[in-house]
């Protein structure tokens, strides 16, 4: 399927390839969808040296095939939450959640991203009666975490529903626009951005600097972050690791 955000991309100036050379930097980050370039934005803006490699395209996976709305409403998630793992874990994840639709009105605003942001509702609905106890049992767990969600008849949708939570302050956007300006803000703070770039591997060395190997080359750095859809390196469990400088984030946005 063809992806509305990708079009934009192709107008887009590339990135050049890793270039035949070995380098050195404080952070390499693996993948340049919104968990990597997110990472690289922020530890740029501290004064952190950052080097990305994407195997593709600027945002071409996860991100660039998103519906592209920014919200804390994922279909009827939090009495499952609460029930699951408690009031605590489904209150933090929704505060999680909306801070960053802050974090990122706060970017755009900041460095003037021309992404089509806009503050919006957010509705999860149904059409059928038989489920209006599932909305209803959603509506009573929203409550319980004092988040003012509503319940709706109408929805702006061009049909009836039978009911619907509605969440406010929720926002939309053009996630490759959006992308591309934390690209300029990431190399207008020296960071460096390679597509179409291949790792092969990653590992610590005994001064415990890591290196991570591409096809053409290798880099050195202080701490990496791999944020590729798929983890694609060989370390057991794929996360956190106690006295190794690599983190794991899985792109699942």
């Amino acid at each position: 399927m063809n992806s509305l955000w990708l079009d934009f991309s192709k107008k887009q100036k590339d990135f050049s390839a890793f270039p035949n050379e070995n380098i050195n930097t404080d952070v390499c980050i693996v993948g340049a969808g919104i968990f990597g370039l997110s990472c690289a934005y922020y530890l740029s803006s501290l004064g952190f040296e950052v080097t990305v490699l994407e195997k593709d395209g600027i945002g071409e996976k996860a991100t660039g095939h998103t519906t592209a709305k920014i919200t804390s409403q994922h279909n009827l998630f939090y009495d499952y939450l609460i029930s699951s793992y408690g009031k605590k874990f489904a209150s933090d994840y929704l505060k999680a959640n909306e801070e960053a639709i802050q974090n990122i009105k706060d970017i755009v605003d900041s460095q003037k991203i021309k992404c089509d942001f806009e503050m919006q509702n957010s509705y999860v609905y149904t059409t059928k009666k038989t489920e209006l106890g599932k909305i209803k049992k959603e509506l009573k767990a929203l409550e319980s975490l004092g988040f003012p969600a509503e319940f709706v008849t109408k929805t702006g949708l061009p049909f009836e529903v039978e009911g619907a939570i509605c969440f406010k302050k929720q926002a939309q956007f053009h996630p490759l626009k959006y992308l591309y300006g934390l690209c300029n803000s990431i190399v207008s703070h020296g960071g460096k951005i390679y597509t179409n770039t291949v790792v092969t591997n990653v590992e610590q060395k005994e001064d415990s600097l890591c290196q991570v190997s591409t096809s053409k080359g290798l880099v050195t750095a202080k701490y990496v972050i791999i944020a590729s859809h798929y983890p694609f390196v060989n370390f057991p469990r794929f996360l956190f690791f106690e006295n190794v400088s690599v983190y794991f984030l899985f792109d699942c946005y």
